[in-house]
């Protein structure tokens, strides 16, 4: 099954606004076993809009138009659908509209002799959750590939990793993790391949969730560097209450020994940014919350505050319990919002290593 993505908007030709449905919509459609064969950008127009319906109907199965739909003066869908309505009289076409369980504006599907054309809001929170509410009404039946999420390699990594299977497999980066698209039968195979890089959820997050719920462990973060973002990444999980118990941002010295307790003279002899502030900050916040695990971060996100010895990009983190934990040096060279990312992401990939390495359960605390 063929499918081809319609993106109206002016706003997106002209450079005012970036387009980031193509990514998550290719990787849902694919999940289904449809695939993207062509995407086009269009601007506000209901002629342009009926003529490049017209135009690929005759060569996919499914159109999914975003942009342009709602309850705005720039909405031009319902002019287009009358001209897509005079234009096939006599043929086949059913209509019905679909339910927007993140905001107003209502999608339409259309079926036009088997060819099906979704209309969807250019909002992305809404479209992507409209569209997966539509790809979940398909007919129910094992989907011919699936998605193997994977952390801690490149995509360039990751192909290499899979090796001789990679021709038959897609690869899309999406916020420091690559999720691979791969025959079913091929799953395990891939998975053996990629070792401790492919994770058992969906998303890191996830996987981590998961895994500090079926051990009964609980998890506290200090961070510096990240800001906070850890825990926003770790709280996006419904349910992440049962384990997680909070955290601290220690951005300020002062806080790091105030709070934290980490040592003033540790600071003062390594700096900040060094594996014996990131071990104190580990093991302040772990004594603070009675958390059996923690991650901790320090280091410069950028893009100023480096120097020769620790530029832009160095990060400690610590990882572990009271008992048992470790420290890693990174030198990290993107700008300052993806160092902060995956700084975040290394700490809970670290800590999920460590707690399969150490085959760490709630009752090794007991």
């Amino acid at each position: 099954m063929k499918a081809a993505l319609l993106i109206t908007g002016s706003e997106i030709l002209t450079g005012h606004q970036a387009d980031c449905l193509i990514q998550p919509f290719a990787i849902m459609l694919r999940s289904k076993d449809i695939n993207v064969s062509e995407v086009r950008f269009i601007p506000d127009s209901p002629g342009m809009l009926f003529s490049t319906i017209i135009d690929l109907m005759d060569r996919v199965d499914m159109i999914i138009v975003t942009g342009g739909l709602g309850d705005t003066p720039d909405d031009r869908t319902h002019s287009a659908l009358h001209m897509l309505y005079e234009e096939m009289k006599g043929k086949g076409i059913s209509k019905k509209y679909i339910d927007n369980p993140v905001g107003l504006a209502k999608g339409i599907d259309v079926n036009i002799e088997g060819v099906r054309i979704i209309f969807l809001p250019g909002v992305p929170r809404e479209a992507g959750a409209m569209l997966k509410n539509v790809l979940d009404s398909l007919p129910d039946h094992p989907p011919e590939t699936v998605i193997i999420p994977v952390f801690g390699l490149r995509e360039n990594e990751a192909v290499e990793y899979v090796g001789s299977l990679a021709d038959r497999c897609s690869f899309l980066p999406e916020d420091m993790e690559v999720k691979i698209i791969a025959p079913r039968h091929l799953e395990q195979d891939i998975r053996q391949r990629l070792g401790k890089y492919a994770l058992e959820a969906h998303d890191l997050s996830s996987c981590l969730g998961l895994l500090l719920k079926s051990r009964g462990l609980t998890l506290a973060s200090a961070e510096s560097c990240t800001g906070g973002l850890i825990g926003h990444i770790v709280t996006q999980i419904p349910g992440s209450s049962e384990y997680f118990k909070g955290g601290i941002v220690a951005y300020g010295n002062d806080i790091k020994v105030n709070l934290l307790g980490v040592s003033a003279q540790d600071i003062k002899n390594h700096g900040a940014v060094s594996g014996e502030v990131a071990k104190g900050m580990l093991l302040g916040i772990l004594k603070a919350t009675g958390a059996d695990v923690g991650v901790a971060t320090t280091g410069i996100a950028g893009p100023s505050g480096g120097s020769h010895s620790r530029p832009v990009g160095t990060v400690w983190i610590s990882v572990g319990s009271l008992n048992d934990n470790i420290q890693r040096l990174f030198h990290f060279r993107f700008d300052r919002q993806r160092n902060k990312l995956i700084t975040a992401k290394v700490s809970l990939f670290m800590l999920r290593t460590f707690i399969y390495d150490k085959d760490i359960h709630c009752r090794s605390y007991s």
